[in-house]
């Protein structure tokens, strides 16, 4: 493995590590809080030199938390010390969530049987 692409996979697991500690706010409001990642929500990152992107699957099409999210993820993404940008999208309405993008330990947590 050449050094640029470690460094690329650390910078990958340093993203995914800042959004799986943001909570997912249902999970939280359900007192099994999981973190985004955890939940599935993470629909694609992307990581271009200094820049990131990331798109969210919300677990519902109309969440209402979509924005405490966005800034969440803006504010503990962009804190890594080699972030320069963090751009946040949301996936488009035609991909939808649903519990078989839950990790073995979000359901687990969250209480639900195995996957079909």
């Amino acid at each position: 493995m050449t050094e640029a692409a470690a460094e690329a996979g650390d910078r990958r697991a340093a993203v995914m590590a800042a959004l799986d500690a943001i909570v997912d706010p249902c999970s939280r409001g359900l007192g099994r809080p999981v973190g985004l990642v955890g939940m599935g929500m993470i629909e694609r990152l992307e990581i271009a030199e200094d820049d990131v992107r990331v798109t969210v699957l919300p677990t519902f099409p109309t969440c209402l938390f979509r924005g405490v999210i966005e800034a969440e993820i803006e504010r503990r993404v962009g804190a890594l010390p080699w972030c320069a940008t963090v751009a946040v999208q949301f996936a488009g309405a035609d991909t939808v969530w649903d519990e078989s993008r839950l990790s073995a330990a979000a359901r687990r947590t969250l209480g639900r049987a195995r996957p079909a």
